[in-house]
């Protein structure tokens, strides 16, 4: 019972995972990878892939309660369009660029790319992969 429903509502519909040939870059760079999708459960309608890259950084303000900022730097769309049945499985081949200017990783700057699968009425599934800027 309880899978049917958490299927239904899009929960555990596919596992989404990005594959980055390289996790180190340097400012200006291209990152290449690929955007992995394993189907799961039930049949899904995959719309499009997400992949943004933003910067973490830490930084106190005197009127906000949060030291952390997320700042968006780029993303890429990649458009699908197709069903994913249970067991079959997708890759995605993606490069992003990394802007000239900002600031490399260190405690208080942290590079992400996050990947969102965009499925229509359903929980898009999401992974978060931190790139080290050198």
């Amino acid at each position: 019972m309880w899978t049917k429903f958490i299927s239904s509502i899009g929960l555990e519909s596919v596992k989404v995972d990005t594959i980055l040939h390289d996790k180190q870059a340097a400012l200006g760079d291209t990152v290449k990878g690929e955007v992995l999708i394993l189907g799961r459960q039930t049949e899904k309608s995959i719309e499009k892939v997400k992949v943004l890259l933003y910067l973490q950084y830490e930084e106190v303000h005197p009127d906000s309660d949060f030291s952390w900022h997320d700042k968006h730097f780029e993303e890429v769309t990649l458009n699908v369009g197709r069903n994913l049945t249970e067991g079959e499985e997708e890759r995605i081949p993606f490069s992003i660029k990394i802007p000239e200017e900002g600031p490399k990783t260190d405690e208080k700057h942290k590079w992400i790319l996050q990947t969102q699968v965009v499925i229509p009425q359903a929980f898009d599934p999401k992974d978060e992969d931190e790139l080290i800027i050198m």
